[in-house]
Formats: structure tokens, C-alpha cells, sequence
């Protein structure tokens, strides 16, 4: 990883400002991407060579669409770009005195602006039995595991001879009643319904139990009540078992007990229920909102902090006073605008740039087949076909690559003129070293000399 970081520090020794931007997010991805052909050279850094569309990892999970339909290599991205640099490497720390980030021991990358756009991850809300019995819907290892986990499922369930052992396989537990938890349970009822009746013969639709639970009094709390409403109607109506004002108190590896005191025997537990910030060692003197998302002004700039700028979820931006969600449109406003206020001051320019605002031009979610919600800028609400569509179209719109929107396109079209979800393999993959490794990459004999002998 040294002689790495020394290989790019070469490539990016021009002489011109440098912006090291740490995670390829929408965020950061927009970033620099504006960065792109500019008069400054743009280092991407993140633990994954791809961009990924998180909005449809459920379609992954419910073996819809194939992971590389909503990844793009950087790679890829950057190919012709003369300034943009991208380095596969998990960020360790940072030194916002000395300008340096660390990706590995001994191992700094220098900087003259720094773009912090680290994500989020999963919160269990400090309970480790949960995080240990549930899985993630949060990134693409998570969403391939979790497809494999559900047709195993079925798998042993067609099988099974012991009536609460099947029972428990066939108990598919959501929790949290937001975008993710909805989707994804919305997506899973499909699957079970249309797909997985007539490959499993002695698996009837009835024998299947989906339960959705969430903490508040409705689904979907940042969208208006109407369509929390509307989005909880579809899914009763569609056989899932909706509970609302419940949470999910403790879990093992056969059943999962809620606040209602009662108890569901599964082996399903599907978390979508808490994100929290993402941030790397260094940042821990830095200011947090009360979300623990770092301190940002009117400019996103850190708190306390020269030439450092943070957005997207590790960010406690604010529009009107209130915190921006954790979704993709505000991130990708924040790095677009990140990067035209490190070119204004590149050039410098005679005035600051005007605080940020975020331009909300709405939100929506799909339910299924001819279901979908959509809250548009100006007070619209759409619901059913035609909220269906709206979802669609924009989804297509913001993925990254013809070939990824022309595949997703397809896939849709063939389950909804099919009833069919072509991609339901289950696949385990071996672990591979050098994959692995990408925190050390160092060859053994190289580990052995640092420990003080060479065998």
C-alpha cells in the first residue's frame, strides 16, 4: 500500500492544488466528477473500485436485478479523465494539522482540500445480539447475502419434515417501516407470490409469513401521512403483516422478540431500521449534531477545520434549520457544490460563494408491481400506476452506464410481462486473500521481516 500511495503521489505531483475526496458515494462521486478537467487534481479514495446505486440493493436481495446491474467501476468512470485519480484503499485516519490521510500503517496521502463523504452504516442502537442476528440491507455484500439467505430458506423449507422449523424458515422478519424496509418487503411479498409458488411444490403462498415493524405510529415518517398510509394499505393488502409503534428488542438464531412482548420464531431478520454516520479516526474532537453527523457551516466546510469540507450522511448540513436526510439527492447537491466552492477559492475568487441550499426536488418509494409513491417539489402526490412510473423513470435516469440502464430496464419489463425473477442462484463465494488483504497488502515475506525475521 506505501509503494501505492508513492505511485500517486507521483502521478499527481503537477504542482496544481490537490482534493483528496474519501468515499465514492453519491457525494463524493458527484464531487469529482464537477472536479473533472478542472485546474486541480482530484484524488478519489474508497475501500470498493465501483460506485454503488443503493437505492435498488433490495432488488438485489430479491434476486430482481445481479450486482454489477447497480455498480459502476471508477475506474471506468474517470478513464479519459487528465486529473481525476482513483485508489482502492479503507481510510484509517486523519490529520487535519498536517494535511494527511492515512490508508495504511506508514502509508499518507497529502492534501490541500479535503472532501469527507464516508456514508453511513448500519445502527442496532448499541444492541449486539441484533447486529449479530439480523442482516443489513446497506451495501452489496449484504444484499447478495441476504438472496442467497432467503432461497436457502425456501430450499430447506421444501424439505423440512418438522412443522416449527418450517415455519420458522418461512418467517421473514423487516425491521424498519422506512424507504428500505418498505421496498424491500413489498419486493420480498413478490417474490414469495409470484415466483416462489410455482417452483416450490409443496410451498403454498398461505405458509409464508412477512412481517414489517416499525417504531413509529406509521410507515414512511418523511413522507406525508397520506402516502404512509396509502404505502401500508398495499401491503396488507398484499399479505404483509404490518405492525406499527413496535420495535425489535432482542433476536437469536431462531426467533426475534418485540416490544409488544410478543415472540416470532424465524430465521430471517432484515435490518433497515438505523443508519448511523461513518467517520474515520482524527474526526473525534470534531463538532456533531445531535445525529453525531459532523458539524458543517453555511459552506460545508468542518467546523474548526481549514481546507475541509464534509457532505452527504457524515454531514450535519441544514437547510431551514433542519438536517438534511441521509438519502442521495441532497449528497449529490452538496458534492457538486463542494467542488465549485474549492474551484472559486483555487481561482480566487473576489467573493465567498453564496451559502448552500438544498433544492428538494422530491421523494418516492415503490411498494411493487403498479404501486409506488412519489412526493414532488411543489406539494404533488402521486400514488399507484402512475407514482409506479415516476419511480422508474427516475431510477433509470440516475443510474451510472447505458449497459446498467438498458440491464435494469430489461429486468423489469421481463418480471412484469413474465412474473418471473430470472436471478435466484444461490452462490457462496470463497474468501480470496488478496481480496481480503486490501488493508494490508503486503506479501509474507514482507510480514515476517516486520515482525523482526525472515523465517
Amino acid at each position: 500500500m506505501a509503494a501505492d500511495a508513492e505511485r500517486i503521489e507521483e502521478t499527481l505531483s503537477s504542482g496544481r492544488p490537490r482534493v483528496l475526496v474519501v468515499g465514492a458515494g453519491f457525494g463524493g462521486l458527484a464531487c469529482a466528477r464537477k472536479l473533472n478537467r478542472k485546474p486541480v487534481e482530484v484524488l478519489l479514495v474508497d475501500e470498493r473500485n465501483y460506485h454503488l446505486f443503493t437505492p435498488l440493493l433490495y432488488q438485489v436481495a430479491t434476486a430482481l436485478l445481479n450486482p454489477s446491474d447497480i455498480a459502476y467501476p471508477l475506474r471506468r468512470v474517470f478513464r479519459g479523465s487528465p486529473n481525476v485519480r482513483v485508489m482502492q484503499a479503507r481510510v484509517k485516519s486523519v490529520d487535519f494539522k498536517r494535511k494527511v490521510v492515512q490508508v495504511s500503517p506508514g502509508s499518507e496521502l497529502r492534501y490541500d482540500y479535503l472532501v469527507l463523504a464516508t456514508g453511513s452504516a448500519n445502527s442496532y442502537f448499541g444492541n449486539q445480539r441484533l447486529a449479530e442476528h439480523s442482516i443489513g440491507l446497506k451495501v452489496l455484500e449484504e444484499a447478495t447475502r441476504l438472496r442467497n439467505h432467503v432461497l436457502s430458506c425456501l430450499e430447506r423449507a421444501e424439505m423440512e419434515t418438522d412443522d416449527e422449523v418450517r415455519q420458522s424458515l418461512l418467517t421473514f422478519l423487516v425491521a424498519g417501516g422506512g424507504p428500505t424496509g418498505v421496498e424491500y418487503a413489498g419486493a420480498l411479498g413478490e417474490l414469495i407470490q409470484l415466483v416462489a409458488r410455482r417452483d416450490f411444490h409443496s410451498i403454498a403462498p398461505s405458509d409464508v409469513r412477512i412481517v414489517l415493524v416499525e417504531g413509529r405510529d406509521r410507515l414512511l415518517g418523511m413522507f406525508p401521512e397520506r402516502l404512509g398510509r396509502y404505502a401500508e394499505r398495499v401491503l396488507r393488502k398484499r399479505g404483509i403483516d404490518v405492525r406499527t409503534n413496535t420495535l425489535v428488542n432482542a433476536a437469536d438464531d431462531w426467533s426475534a422478540t418485540l416490544s409488544d412482548g410478543s415472540t416470532i420464531p424465524t430465521r430471517t431478520i432484515v435490518w433497515s431500521a438505523g443508519v448511523s454516520p461513518e467517520k474515520p479516526s482524527g474526526t473525534e474532537a470534531l463538532a456533531e449534531s445531535r445525529s453525531k453527523r459532523i458539524q458543517v457551516d453555511d459552506r460545508l466546510r468542518i467546523e474548526g477545520v481549514r481546507d475541509a469540507y464534509a457532505i452527504g450522511d457524515v454531514a450535519a448540513a441544514k437547510t431551514d434549520g433542519d438536517e438534511l436526510p441521509m438519502l442521495s439527492p441532497p449528497a449529490m447537491q452538496e458534492g457538486r457544490y463542494v467542488a465549485r466552492a474549492i474551484l472559486r477559492d483555487v481561482q480566487r475568487a473576489a467573493t465567498p460563494p453564496e451559502p448552500f441550499r438544498y433544492f428538494d426536488k422530491g421523494t418516492m418509494a415503490t411498494i411493487g408491481r403498479n404501486a409506488g409513491i412519489a412526493l414532488v417539489r411543489g406539494g404533488l402526490q402521486f400514488t399507484g400506476f402512475f407514482g409506479w412510473v415516476t419511480w422508474i423513470v427516475v431510477h433509470v435516469y440516475y443510474l451510472i452506464g447505458f449497459r446498467n440502464r438498458l440491464l435494469a430496464l430489461v429486468a423489469w419489463g421481463w418480471n412484469y410481462l413474465r412474473f418471473d425473477r430470472p436471478i435466484r442462484i444461490v452462490l457462496e463465494s470463497q474468501t480470496d486473500p488478496l481480496v481480503e488483504g486490501i488493508d494490508d497488502p503486503a506479501p509474507p515475506s514482507q510480514k515476517a521481516r516486520s515482525r523482526g525475521g525472515s523465517g
